[in-house]
């Protein structure tokens, strides 16, 4: 295997981390007496970190490495068919999430030289097939000579290219991958601000022209928070405002306390129709609106936004809440979590869940943020063939980006808080009221 056991995370220091400054620097601990953090679903702190390493280091990698890297071709194995054959595509959203897993494996394990070779073969495959004429990324190529398959259609692979590519100019610092970064970035707003956009085959079927969504602003936001951190520019600054400004502001319903997946041209909520279902609520893009607008508010030191943004998970976590069958989303804001039916494909979702209430945990000991962290836990590690070991068979795109997003990050973050002796940050003490 290509990683050496000395190389786990907390050997060195992590290149640009979750929950950190805009300087990359984690927050102090708080001068004021508050309670530790002794345990969280049934553990104690420490134990769960690193009961999160063995889990990182036995299972999650080398099934990363065996699985999902493409040794012959360069880009990432991302969907098997039954018979344990690849199909015949690579797409563009789940080669950018597998070149910022590879990536930050490179920035933050002791790899061999064949792991680092091979994410530059990657990136060259993708560099080098991946863009239009127009400067946007397509949606697939063949999964053999990289060759155009179908052309873009949406912006969600693009977005996932901004994350792979900062990560990779961390281990390579070759600043065409940084560059390549930030416009993509600009690419990515001329589509979402026109008013024709419709998010054709993004997260679903195609929308009226000029809707907004929560998850546009939410995958954008996750990719150009860690951009920033790596490379300040002004108007990428502005657009990461504007997207935790949409969110908060627009999408977030504080009557109904809850986040509203579309919002028409104006950013205004649909009317009921019974044929379009335009007033869903995602309850898995709206816990990943809290915890990346937490992240950004951290960047930017902006303390309000935070709290804001915690209170919205929070809020969240209380309504669409299952405890037999996880985080239910829901059709409309008048619709109750239905108790019958069988379980939710949750597995991102609980990822998702145990990520933001760790952040909020490092922050702020929020009771709530403890609750829902246990159940989250305790429900996704009773059902390990649905949720933490990622199969490459059939729809095999498991294991390409929140399992191990939730690894990387909770490692990130539960080391921190065993260097606080449990205590929170002093962020919300320190930063911009």
């Amino acid at each position: 295997m290509a990683f050496s056991a000395a190389g786990l995370l907390s050997s060195q220091k992590l290149l640009w981390a979750v929950g950190e400054d805009a300087d990359g620097k984690p927050f102090s601990v708080t001068a004021f007496p508050y309670g530790t953090l002794e345990q969280l679903a049934g553990k104690k702190i420490k134990d769960i970190l690193e009961f999160h390493k063995k889990e990182l280091k036995e299972e999650y990698i080398p099934f990363f490495e065996n699985k999902r890297i493409d040794w012959q071709h360069g880009g990432y194995l991302h969907e098997f068919n039954e018979d344990g054959t690849h199909v015949p595509y690579k797409e563009m959203y789940y080669q950018g999430r597998g070149l910022w897993v590879h990536g930050y494996l490179v920035n933050n394990f002791s790899v061999s030289d064949k792991f680092k070779k091979s994410l530059i073969k990657s990136r060259d495959l993708l560099v080098q097939n991946g863009l239009d004429e127009n400067g946007y990324w397509v949606s697939k190529i063949s999964a053999d000579d990289g060759k155009p398959l179908e052309p873009s259609t949406n912006i969600y692979g693009d977005i996932y290219m901004i994350l792979g590519l900062t990560q990779t100019y961390l281990a390579t610092k070759d600043e065409r991958d940084i560059d390549l970064a930030i416009q993509t970035a600009y690419k990515v707003t001329e589509r979402i601000v026109n008013p024709a956009y419709q998010h054709l085959a993004g997260h679903g079927a195609a929308n009226i022209p000029g809707t907004k969504r929560l998850g546009t602003w939410v995958h954008f936001l996750s990719a150009i928070t860690p951009l920033l951190k790596v490379r300040k520019d002004e108007g990428v600054d502005r657009i990461a405002q504007m997207c935790a400004h949409n969110i908060l502001n627009y999408h977030w319903q504080p009557g109904l306390r809850v986040y509203l997946e579309y919002l028409d041209h104006q950013f205004k909520p649909f009317p009921p129709n019974p044929v379009l279902n335009n007033r869903f609520i995602s309850a898995w893009h709206s816990v990943q609106a809290a915890f990346v607008v937490m992240d950004e508010a951290l960047r930017l030191g902006h303390a309000p936004m935070f709290r804001d943004a915690m209170e919205t998970g929070i809020s969240t976590l209380e309504i669409c809440w299952l405890d037999k069958r996880g985080l239910v989303s829901l059709d409309n804001p008048e619709m109750k979590p239905s108790s019958e039916g069988s379980l939710v494909e949750w597995w991102g979702m609980l990822d998702d869940i145990l990520v933001f209430c760790l952040l909020a945990l490092e922050h702020n000991h929020e009771t709530l943020a403890i609750k829902y962290y246990d159940k989250a836990f305790e429900l996704g590690y009773s059902h390990p063939e649905k949720w933490r070991k990622p199969s490459p068979y059939p729809g095999g795109q498991r294991g390409m980006f929140h399992h191990p997003r939730r690894l990387f990050y909770s490692i990130e973050i539960l080391e921190r808080i065993v260097a606080h002796d449990g205590k929170p940050s002093n962020f919300l003490e320190t930063a911009a009221r």
